[in-house]
């Protein structure tokens, strides 16, 4: 195959006329820009402010989310902890007060809305339980 042509070679964006590359939007500094340019700059500027409040919004609302979700796991490892240290003292064959005490504290103090009726179902059973035995202990 045989290519004639008398015409030079252009670059992949092709020839800009002096009219076109002033017109040509870019990074001006603000004085050099007209005032409409400057408004329109502006009124980007104000958009941009606004999505990036946000978007900060939204990350401390992931934040608190993550936050929420460990303290959560933290609170049911530690009422785990406390029903295994129940567990092995009923296991020796005695129900110490203090335990029964801590249990009632962690239960009362950090009781979260958890949106699940069994799991508060199954956590009242465990308070009402635990306050039968410490009135047992305590007559």
């Amino acid at each position: 195959m045989k290519v004639n042509s008398s015409r030079p070679v252009q670059g992949a964006s092709g020839a800009k006329r002096k009219g076109e590359a002033s017109k040509a939007s870019g990074f001006s500094p603000e004085g050099a820009s007209s005032s409409s340019g400057s408004v329109s700059a502006s009124a980007l500027s104000g958009a941009s402010a606004i999505g990036s409040v946000d978007a900060l919004l939204a990350l401390q609302g992931a934040g608190d989310a993550v936050t929420a979700k460990r303290q959560a796991t933290e609170r049911a490892f530690s009422l785990l902890d406390i029903l295994d240290d129940l567990k092995l003292a009923l296991l020796d064959g005695v129900l110490p007060r203090d335990t029964l005490v801590k249990l009632m504290e962690t239960l009362q103090s950090r009781r979260d809305a958890t949106h699940d009726p069994r799991l508060e179902a199954a956590l009242d059973e465990v308070e009402i339980r635990a306050a039968v035995e410490l009135a047992k202990l305590s007559a």
